[in-house]
């Protein structure tokens, strides 16, 4: 089977617009031209991809499954004539990376560093997001790679991970806090301490939902709920609350005498973070360069000179 990729962007637009008219208007095509090329279209791929009514068209099951592929050859055009552009500049890129907070303040800025002192003239751009977002976003060609925890979002066949380091959560608590001169705690130790923790229903949430099972402790009653690292921080700065995180992302707070971290005896609140990549798409050289420069970071961490 043949798609025709002209063929495949008139339908995204129907698809979005949710009308032949709208469509027609957005490609510069007459409605019946492209009421033609849908219907070849359909033929090409021996379904039916909308559900026509006087109110518009609306995607099937077969196009929805269908519309992802027209979005990444869209995404995967416009970044093409990108990086001429760019090319034409004299610069590099576009690159863009997906990152979750641990990858943002460690690994993906040691690496930048090195690739833009190798590289001085390169587009990068750096987005933070939820793991299923970033997911989205790789799949449809948005991003190049993720940098995050791994194993934690929907499985998709044609995403692969690859581990690149263990990162552990430690308790976090100001250094003034009447627990804060123990060397070791464990989690029935804060029964009854005031806790910041991650919100229902994200990632990070449902692993400390597993590790209080695993320590045979209930989950806490009460405290504060939030997704930013930032504000958990602050409140666990200002206030006798604890939180988990990782060290990573208090080692400025903690250089400076503002956060105390100390590891649980109980529970270990480990889980890998690596690389994710699209399997079916194409890798531009700088992606697979800066990918090299993540890998040997990693080596020469575990085997220092």
């Amino acid at each position: 089977m043949k798609i025709d990729p002209r063929r495949l962007m008139e339908f995204l637009a129907v698809a979005r617009h949710g009308s032949f008219n709208s469509a027609a208007a957005a490609s510069r095509v007459s409605q019946p031209a492209l009421s033609k090329n849908i219907a070849l279209l359909e033929r090409e791929t021996g379904v039916r991809l909308l559900d026509r009514d006087r109110t518009g068209a609306r995607l099937n099951s077969f196009g929805e499954s269908l519309v992802h592929y027209a979005q990444a050859l869209e995404t995967l055009l416009e970044r093409a004539a990108e990086e001429l552009s760019l090319k034409q500049q004299g610069i590099e890129g576009p690159l863009a990376i997906g990152v979750t907070p641990v990858a943002a303040a460690a690994l993906v800025p040691r690496a930048l560093e090195v690739m833009t002192r190798q590289t001085p003239r390169v587009m990068v751009s750096v987005v933070e997001g939820l793991d299923d977002e970033l997911s989205l976003h790789l799949r449809q060609g948005q991003l190049d790679l993720i940098v995050g925890p791994l194993g934690v979002g929907p499985h998709y066949e044609d995403l692969i991970e690859e581990p690149l380091f263990m990162d552990r959560a430690e308790l976090i608590m100001r250094p003034d806090h009447p627990l804060a001169t123990a060397a070791t705690l464990n989690l029935r130790d804060l029964q009854s301490a005031s806790w910041v923790l991650p919100s229902a229903g994200s990632v990070f949430r449902r692993q400390l939902e597993t590790l209080f099972v695993t320590a045979g402790t209930r989950w806490p009653t009460g405290g504060i709920t939030t997704n930013s690292i930032l504000a958990i921080k602050s409140i666990v700065m200002t206030t006798d609350s604890v939180a988990l995180m990782s060290p990573q992302l208090t080692a400025v707070e903690r250089a400076a005498g503002r956060l105390r971290s100390i590891p649980l005896a109980d529970a270990q609140a480990v889980r890998p973070v690596g690389l994710i990549l699209n399997a079916k798409a194409p890798r531009s050289p700088l992606a697979a360069r800066f990918i090299a420069i993540m890998r040997d970071i990693i080596l020469r961490d575990l085997h220092p000179a």
